[in-house]
């Protein structure tokens, strides 16, 4: 099954705009997959190179040299974040010849590669996040076996549950003995295991680092550091709290998500669609999933929060653009969604111009306060980002 990504023409876009483009992203997500499709369409001399391959290590032993020998290639490098000096001299390149299209490097995010492309190709370079696949692209009919497998594409592709589950089993392994450590997250591949089954466990919870720190043994500091580094390798994502001009006391903490949820129900010991069904956490798991799929599509500038007050009033997510709320969403599960007080609450604090409730596959309806019914095939078109 061959799957066009979603963020396709805004690669193409931003290669006509910029000499570099960066596609950063989680390994095995289908970054090669995507440069290589575009460079099978492209009408220029394409040259790629992997830095896991040693032979291509080897032609980049005078990268300069190199480089400049294919100056009127597309040139592709893979898994970038192995040699983060050539930023550097990226730029010595671009600033000689500033045509647009000429660079187009993929790897996985960490502090320290962001920083130094910032700091070296600030203005010379356009950025691309790709996620595990989405809705958009695996069709609405397939949103329960995206949900349950996640949206990994040898995960989501496998022709059973259990090879699936297997994958990514070998996928956790991977993850937390070689990627992270690579990427600078200097803890016991054991620990870093240990980390994310926890996070797993109080998934869509307000953070207590407290909490985290004492189960682990870590201080606040350290364990904010590696969720740092979860999150800026696509493993983790957090939602601050939304502040409003109110008098009551608001929640703080940000709460945290696995990013996928395949991954999210593999270490919650869930291989298929019935034990997911079963697990109190598939509420959580749930609502994760739907926000990541709006993160997924979210237009550029839109930023992310959820809204909670210790009195009870609440709604999952709230989406800022600019300044300003432009919808507050509550996710419900069932198709016949209830409100409670509490909910109705924080859409009035809110004041959002879209209040939505979100439902898996139930027909849009008014529920009365200027509040409605959508499903995950028609919220899209609610949020103005296309079908």
């Amino acid at each position: 099954m061959e799957i066009r990504r979603a963020v396709y023409e805004r690669l193409k876009g931003n290669l006509r705009q910029y000499p570099a483009v960066a596609i950063l992203g989680a390994r095995q997500v289908g970054k090669t997959t995507l440069a290589k499709a575009y460079a099978k369409a492209t009408t220029k001399a394409v040259t790629y190179i992997d830095l896991e391959n040693r032979r291509d290590v080897v032609r980049l032993a005078d990268p300069m040299a190199f480089l400049e020998s294919v100056a009127d290639h597309l040139v592709i490098i893979d898994e970038v974040q192995r040699q983060p000096e050539l930023f550097q001299l990226l730029r010595v390149l671009i600033d000689a010849d500033r045509r647009k299209g000429r660079f187009l490097l993929l790897g996985s995010s960490s502090p320290s590669i962001i920083r130094e492309a910032a700091e070296s190709l600030s203005g010379r370079i356009a950025y691309s996040d790709l996620y595990p696949l989405n809705i958009e692209e695996v069709g609405f009919s397939a949103y329960e076996q995206l949900w349950q497998r996640g949206g990994y594409p040898d995960a989501f592709l496998a022709e059973t549950d259990s090879d699936a589950y297997a994958w990514q089993a070998n996928y956790l392994r991977n993850l937390t003995e070689r990627d992270l450590p690579m990427l600078g997250l200097g803890t016991d591949p054991k620990q870093t295991e240990r980390l994310l089954r926890m996070l797993s466990s109080v998934q869509g919870t307000p953070l207590n680092m407290a909490m985290l720190g004492k189960s682990l043994e870590l201080t606040g500091p350290t364990i904010k550091r590696y969720l740092s580094y979860l999150d800026q390798a696509f493993v983790t994502f957090q939602l601050p709290s939304y502040h409003i001009n109110i008098r009551k006391r608001l929640t703080k903490a940000s709460k945290v998500y696995v990013l996928d949820s395949g991954m999210l129900h593999y270490m919650l010991g869930v291989k298929d669609q019935l034990a997911l069904r079963s697990k109190p956490i598939q509420g959580n798991s749930w609502e994760g999933f739907v926000i990541q799929q709006i993160r997924a599509r979210a237009p550029l500038g839109d930023h992310h929060y959820f809204y909670r007050t210790q009195d009870g009033s609440e709604v999952d997510l709230v989406i800022v653009r600019g300044t300003e709320p432009i919808a507050a969403i509550e996710i419900k599960m069932t198709n016949a969604p209830v409100l409670s007080k509490g909910n109705r609450l924080a859409f009035e604090a809110v004041n959002a111009p879209l209040n939505l409730v979100l439902t898996p596959s139930a027909e849009d309806f008014p529920m009365g306060g200027g509040i409605e019914v959508c499903s995950l095939r028609t919220v899209w078109e609610k949020l103005g980002v296309g079908a």
